[in-house]
Protein backbone atom coordinates (compact mmCIF):
# COMPACT_ATOMS: atom_id res chain seq x y z
CA UNK A 1 0.00 0.00 0.00
CA UNK A 2 2.49 2.45 0.81
CA UNK A 3 4.68 1.42 -2.07
CA UNK A 4 1.75 1.36 -4.39
CA UNK A 5 1.18 5.45 -2.56
CA UNK A 6 4.79 6.28 -3.32
CA UNK A 7 4.63 5.49 -6.86
CA UNK A 8 1.39 7.36 -7.47
CA UNK A 9 2.95 10.43 -5.76
CA UNK A 10 6.02 9.73 -8.10
CA UNK A 11 3.77 9.64 -11.24
CA UNK A 12 1.87 12.61 -10.34
CA UNK A 13 4.53 15.05 -9.58
CA UNK A 14 6.22 13.85 -13.03
CA UNK A 15 3.51 14.92 -14.79
CA UNK A 16 3.34 17.66 -13.40
CA UNK A 17 6.74 19.09 -13.79
CA UNK A 18 7.22 21.02 -16.76
CA UNK A 19 11.09 21.42 -18.45
CA UNK A 20 12.49 24.48 -18.57
CA UNK A 21 15.89 25.85 -20.73
CA UNK A 22 19.66 25.61 -19.83
CA UNK A 23 20.14 28.98 -18.07
CA UNK A 24 22.75 31.50 -19.15
CA UNK A 25 24.07 31.62 -15.37
CA UNK A 26 24.23 27.96 -15.11
CA UNK A 27 26.69 27.79 -18.55
CA UNK A 28 29.01 30.23 -17.53
CA UNK A 29 32.49 29.13 -17.36
CA UNK A 30 34.48 30.50 -13.96
CA UNK A 31 38.01 31.57 -14.27
CA UNK A 32 40.38 29.10 -14.09
CA UNK A 33 44.42 29.07 -13.50
CA UNK A 34 44.33 27.80 -17.24
CA UNK A 35 41.97 30.84 -18.73
CA UNK A 36 44.12 33.60 -16.68
CA UNK A 37 45.32 36.24 -19.46
CA UNK A 38 48.25 39.02 -18.65
CA UNK A 39 47.37 42.99 -19.75
CA UNK A 40 49.57 42.80 -22.82
CA UNK A 41 47.69 39.48 -24.14
CA UNK A 42 46.05 40.16 -27.60
CA UNK A 43 43.06 38.82 -26.42
CA UNK A 44 42.75 41.45 -23.86
CA UNK A 45 39.22 43.33 -24.19
CA UNK A 46 39.55 41.77 -27.80
CA UNK A 47 36.25 39.82 -28.56
CA UNK A 48 33.03 40.14 -29.66
CA UNK A 49 30.14 37.63 -29.71
CA UNK A 50 28.57 37.00 -33.06
CA UNK A 51 26.22 34.44 -34.39
CA UNK A 52 25.42 31.74 -32.41
CA UNK A 53 23.97 28.72 -34.15
CA UNK A 54 22.61 25.14 -33.45
CA UNK A 55 20.29 25.52 -30.38
CA UNK A 56 16.58 24.78 -29.78
CA UNK A 57 13.92 26.81 -27.90
CA UNK A 58 12.39 24.39 -25.30
CA UNK A 59 8.52 22.97 -25.17
CA UNK A 60 7.40 22.83 -21.26
CA UNK A 61 5.75 19.80 -22.13
CA UNK A 62 8.74 18.08 -23.48
CA UNK A 63 12.39 17.95 -22.92
CA UNK A 64 14.84 20.94 -21.68
CA UNK A 65 17.17 22.20 -24.38
CA UNK A 66 19.53 24.70 -25.21
CA UNK A 67 18.86 27.84 -26.32
CA UNK A 68 21.08 29.85 -29.18
CA UNK A 69 20.01 33.34 -27.15
CA UNK A 70 21.65 31.94 -23.56
CA UNK A 71 24.31 30.09 -24.62
CA UNK A 72 25.53 33.39 -26.42
CA UNK A 73 25.24 35.30 -23.42
CA UNK A 74 26.61 32.47 -21.24
CA UNK A 75 29.39 32.94 -23.83
CA UNK A 76 29.51 36.83 -23.50
CA UNK A 77 29.89 36.33 -20.01
CA UNK A 78 32.48 33.80 -20.03
CA UNK A 79 34.52 36.15 -22.10
CA UNK A 80 33.76 38.85 -19.40
CA UNK A 81 34.96 37.25 -16.70
CA UNK A 82 38.34 36.40 -18.28
CA UNK A 83 38.72 40.25 -19.44
CA UNK A 84 38.07 38.78 -22.86
CA UNK A 85 34.83 40.57 -24.43
CA UNK A 86 35.60 43.72 -26.08
CA UNK A 87 32.33 45.94 -25.36
CA UNK A 88 33.87 48.49 -28.01
CA UNK A 89 35.59 48.13 -31.11
CA UNK A 90 36.40 44.71 -31.05
CA UNK A 91 39.53 43.05 -32.66
CA UNK A 92 38.28 39.67 -33.06
CA UNK A 93 34.76 38.11 -33.90
CA UNK A 94 33.58 34.68 -32.01
CA UNK A 95 30.72 32.62 -34.11
CA UNK A 96 29.97 29.80 -32.56
CA UNK A 97 28.12 26.42 -33.60
CA UNK A 98 26.12 23.75 -31.60
CA UNK A 99 26.78 20.96 -33.55
CA UNK A 100 24.67 18.19 -31.69
CA UNK A 101 23.59 17.58 -27.97
CA UNK A 102 22.98 14.27 -27.44
CA UNK A 103 20.33 13.78 -24.58
CA UNK A 104 19.07 10.56 -22.95
CA UNK A 105 15.61 9.72 -23.41
CA UNK A 106 15.68 7.94 -19.87
CA UNK A 107 17.90 7.30 -16.80
CA UNK A 108 18.95 8.01 -13.12
CA UNK A 109 21.91 9.49 -13.86
CA UNK A 110 21.64 11.75 -17.22
CA UNK A 111 25.07 12.24 -19.41
CA UNK A 112 24.49 15.21 -22.03
CA UNK A 113 27.34 15.37 -24.32
CA UNK A 114 27.57 18.54 -26.43
CA UNK A 115 30.07 19.19 -29.46
CA UNK A 116 30.39 23.36 -30.56
CA UNK A 117 32.28 24.66 -33.11
CA UNK A 118 34.02 28.11 -32.70
CA UNK A 119 35.50 29.99 -35.57
CA UNK A 120 37.61 33.43 -34.15
CA UNK A 121 37.62 35.73 -37.01
CA UNK A 122 39.51 38.97 -37.09
CA UNK A 123 37.15 41.80 -37.85
CA UNK A 124 38.88 44.27 -39.87
CA UNK A 125 40.98 41.41 -42.65
CA UNK A 126 37.89 39.56 -41.73
CA UNK A 127 40.37 36.71 -42.22
CA UNK A 128 39.64 33.57 -39.88
CA UNK A 129 42.61 33.12 -37.01
CA UNK A 130 41.17 30.67 -35.11
CA UNK A 131 38.63 27.52 -35.19
CA UNK A 132 38.06 24.54 -32.97
CA UNK A 133 35.55 21.61 -32.33
CA UNK A 134 35.07 20.74 -28.49
CA UNK A 135 33.30 17.52 -27.37
CA UNK A 136 32.56 16.92 -23.93
CA UNK A 137 30.10 15.40 -21.58
CA UNK A 138 28.39 15.63 -18.43
CA UNK A 139 26.53 13.53 -15.56
CA UNK A 140 23.71 14.84 -13.63
CA UNK A 141 23.15 12.54 -11.21
CA UNK A 142 20.01 11.20 -9.33
CA UNK A 143 21.26 13.18 -5.86
CA UNK A 144 21.22 16.46 -7.90
CA UNK A 145 17.77 16.30 -8.92
CA UNK A 146 14.88 14.41 -8.40
CA UNK A 147 13.21 15.21 -11.36
CA UNK A 148 13.83 13.86 -14.65
CA UNK A 149 13.37 17.52 -16.34
CA UNK A 150 15.41 18.80 -13.45
CA UNK A 151 18.32 16.57 -14.14
CA UNK A 152 18.45 17.08 -17.81
CA UNK A 153 18.70 20.63 -17.51
CA UNK A 154 21.24 20.05 -14.96
CA UNK A 155 23.24 17.97 -17.65
CA UNK A 156 22.79 20.19 -20.11
CA UNK A 157 24.10 23.13 -18.54
CA UNK A 158 26.82 21.28 -17.32
CA UNK A 159 27.84 20.02 -20.49
CA UNK A 160 27.83 23.65 -22.14
CA UNK A 161 29.94 25.05 -19.17
CA UNK A 162 32.46 22.56 -19.25
CA UNK A 163 32.25 23.29 -23.48
CA UNK A 164 32.92 26.53 -22.83
CA UNK A 165 35.33 26.36 -20.31
CA UNK A 166 37.30 23.75 -22.41
CA UNK A 167 37.58 26.40 -25.35
CA UNK A 168 38.55 29.50 -23.72
CA UNK A 169 41.54 27.73 -22.16
CA UNK A 170 42.72 26.38 -25.66
CA UNK A 171 42.25 29.48 -26.72
CA UNK A 172 44.55 31.15 -24.00
CA UNK A 173 46.71 28.40 -24.77
CA UNK A 174 47.07 28.74 -28.65
CA UNK A 175 47.48 33.01 -28.13
CA UNK A 176 50.01 32.55 -25.24
CA UNK A 177 52.06 30.67 -28.26
CA UNK A 178 51.11 33.19 -30.88
CA UNK A 179 52.16 36.39 -28.49
CA UNK A 180 55.34 35.02 -27.36
CA UNK A 181 56.53 34.06 -30.95
CA UNK A 182 55.81 37.57 -31.78
CA UNK A 183 57.38 39.15 -28.94
CA UNK A 184 60.70 36.94 -29.74
CA UNK A 185 60.52 38.18 -33.86
CA UNK A 186 61.97 42.19 -33.52
CA UNK A 187 64.42 40.43 -30.85
CA UNK A 188 65.62 37.90 -33.13
CA UNK A 189 65.97 40.51 -36.10
CA UNK A 190 67.88 43.00 -33.41
CA UNK A 191 70.24 40.03 -32.45
CA UNK A 192 70.91 39.10 -36.32
CA UNK A 193 71.24 43.13 -37.38
CA UNK A 194 73.80 43.01 -34.32
CA UNK A 195 76.13 40.19 -35.35
CA UNK A 196 76.29 41.63 -38.64
CA UNK A 197 78.25 44.64 -37.30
Amino acid sequence: MIARLFFSILLLTSLAACASGARSGAMTAPVTEATVISDTSSLKKAITVGDVTGGSETNPLWTSEVGSPEFKTALEQSLMLDAMYAAEKPKYRLDAQMLDIDQPIVGLDLTVDSHVRYRLTEIDTNELVYEREISCSYTANFSDAFLGVERLRLANEGTMKKNISLFIEELVREFKKRDAAAAAAPASTEDLAGAGT
